[in-house]
């Protein structure tokens, strides 16, 4: 038998982030893709993009604090979700719904804000544990979405 309780206070401050040329290029060769799309101005400006873009998931690398892992709880997860109101120190991904309005461009400045929303208890084989509906939403400059996240992590 599980219960639940809904929580709506931000995991930490909505943050501004400027998206640059670099940090494309770096995202698309650390996951792989060498679409010059994603680095070549002349070859992106021949496109129906008109220039240089990001990778779809491009917003997800702005999700978190970029810290040293001295700084991060000992389980490895982000900080930023250590502080969820659970009693339980080990967090895991569960599932991921990402939804992306528009892709990415260089100069674009990114808000990133991210909430906890339900938290539901389960009895499992190893005691307790904590599923938390987690809503991460970035925005341009504007104010207009760019890209929403809507993820389950599991605390025990």
């Amino acid at each position: 038998m599980g219960s639940s309780q809904d929580i709506r206070d931000p995991i930490a401050a909505p943050r501004q982030v400027e998206v640059t040329a670099q940090a494309i290029r770096r995202f698309a060769q650390a996951i792989g893709d060498d679409d010059p799309l994603y680095h070549d101005a002349a070859y992106a400006a021949s496109t129906r993009h008109g220039g240089i873009v990001a990778p779809p998931l491009f917003c997800q690398s702005l999700a978190y604090d970029d810290l040293p892992p001295a700084l991060l709880p000992p389980d490895g997860s982000p900080r930023e979700t250590a502080a969820l109101p659970v009693p339980a120190q080990r967090l895991v991904g569960g599932s991921s719904d990402y939804r992306i309005e528009r892709l990415v461009r260089p100069g674009d400045v990114i808000t990133v804000t991210t909430r906890p929303g339900q938290v539901t208890t389960k009895t499992g084989r190893s005691g307790t544990l904590y599923l938390i509906e987690v809503e991460t939403v970035f925005t341009d400059a504007q104010g207009a979405l760019v890209a929403r996240e809507r993820a389950t992590y599991i605390k025990r």
